[in-house]
């Protein structure tokens, strides 16, 4: 099934299953979509503004060239997703209780996006831009940061993350007392008290 040329305002999708169809230049302005499944799917040249998640699938979702402004992904499964794939111009997404292990941010600027109980495990952030993104009791193991813009980011909650001191941006970054020696892994040092 194919959806094209389509606009749909302030509608709610409820358990429809989109695995391998095609979504190309619709757009979706303050829609709902709650335990539906996008896995395997294209999403082409589409717009969501001010868009809502809830219990989704988006697992090897492609979402080449669509925007998504405003979104919030909420219990949801978003495994494998290329988000460098997306419209830069005015991103800003939310996850709250997601599953985004292995996808990637590679390049992305994804300024003040903010990551609540997730897990985010064995993904790329090589290269983005995460200023001012907040990751609120995350699990980060194996996730990939190499010159990454990190500054203001709040990793204050996050656990298991390495992110190296010489090749990351980390000014005014927030780390706790507990985490912060997650930085110095490189470095083979241990704390004692």
């Amino acid at each position: 099934m194919r959806f094209m040329n389509e606009y749909y305002d302030n509608e709610t999708f409820e358990k429809r299953s989109f695995t391998n169809d095609e979504i190309s230049r619709v757009d979706f302005d303050s829609c709902t979509f709650q335990n539906c499944n996008f896995s395997e799917m294209h999403i082409v040249n589409s717009e969501f503004l001010e868009c809502e998640f809830i219990d989704c699938n988006f697992s090897n979702t492609r979402l080449k060239e669509s925007s998504f402004k405003d979104v919030d992904f909420k219990s949801s499964k978003l495994l494998g997703v290329k988000f460098y794939e997306v419209d830069p111009f005015l991103l800003r997404i939310n996850f709250t209780d997601c599953q985004l292990d292995y996808s990637s941010f590679y390049q992305l600027k994804m300024r003040n996006f903010q990551f609540v109980d997730c897990s985010i495990r064995e993904v790329d952030f090589t290269e983005a831009d995460a200023q001012f993104s907040y990751f609120d009791n995350c699990d980060l193991l194996g996730s990939i940061f190499e010159e990454t813009d990190l500054r203001n980011v709040n990793f204050k909650t996050a656990r298991n993350f390495s992110i190296n001191l010489e090749t990351n941006k980390l000014e005014k970054a927030v780390f706790s007392k507990d985490n912060v020696v997650n930085l110095l892994e490189k470095y083979n040092i241990r704390l004692q008290d």
